[in-house]
């Protein structure tokens, strides 16, 4: 059953949407799940990267949890949770970095928060970053940019930890805001790319 979603979708519409894969769905759901994020982290800087960076993390697990919405008639307000949610761990991840030591990487490694999944969504949850890990090490990009998008969407690494990892590999310095921009002109680029969209869209099935 495919779904066209009108310009304007209610929750129930959306849900079931999304349960059919349809990409426009999936596309206003980001678009969306943007603009709740950057409430969040509006006086950040570079918030609308940031922004886009935690609804691409929400998109990705409310893809994986579909099935957890119980209420189709609740999406909307069950993804917008979701992307709070993220945002808000996304600032308290940045103030914790501040107080860590620069030159200190297994100190900071130790004292990021990883989310964990559930006992009852632990099998499921490592079968989907087994694919998709999988799938982006056959992408058509770099090595680095490998690392940057495993790092930050399959492992949940702050842009300052992954800016440190790359420093080190090239032996020259490698900033947040290029970790940055490598992931925008990746992510992009992976969104296109066939073998993942027919991946996403399986494991919405």
């Amino acid at each position: 059953m495919n779904h066209a979603p009108p310009a304007y979708m209610d929750s129930a519409t959306w849900y079931h949407a999304c349960q059919d894969a349809n990409p426009q769905a999936y596309a206003a759901l980001f678009s969306y799940l943007s603009r709740v994020a950057l409430q969040v982290v509006y006086d950040q800087p570079e918030a609308e990267a940031l922004a886009q960076d935690c609804a691409q993390t929400a998109l990705i697990r409310i893809h994986q949890r579909l099935d957890a919405c119980h209420e189709p008639a609740a999406f909307r307000a069950w993804a917008r949770q979701i992307a709070s949610h993220i945002a808000i761990d996304a600032l308290r991840r940045r103030a914790r970095l501040t107080f860590a030591a620069e030159d200190d990487l297994d100190h900071i490694l130790n004292n990021v928060a990883v989310e964990k999944p559930t006992l009852e969504d632990e099998t499921a949850v490592a079968a989907h970053l087994h694919d998709l890990y999988a799938a982006i090490q056959q992408a058509p990009i770099s090595d680095r940019s490998r690392r940057v998008v495993i790092g930050r969407y399959l492992q949940d690494l702050p842009d300052e930890i992954l800016a440190e990892i790359e420093s080190k590999l090239a032996e020259m310095e490698t900033l947040p805001s290029h970790i940055q921009v490598t992931r925008s002109k990746n992510i992009a680029k992976l969104r296109q790319w066939p073998p993942l969209v027919i991946l996403l869209a399986e494991m919405g099935d």
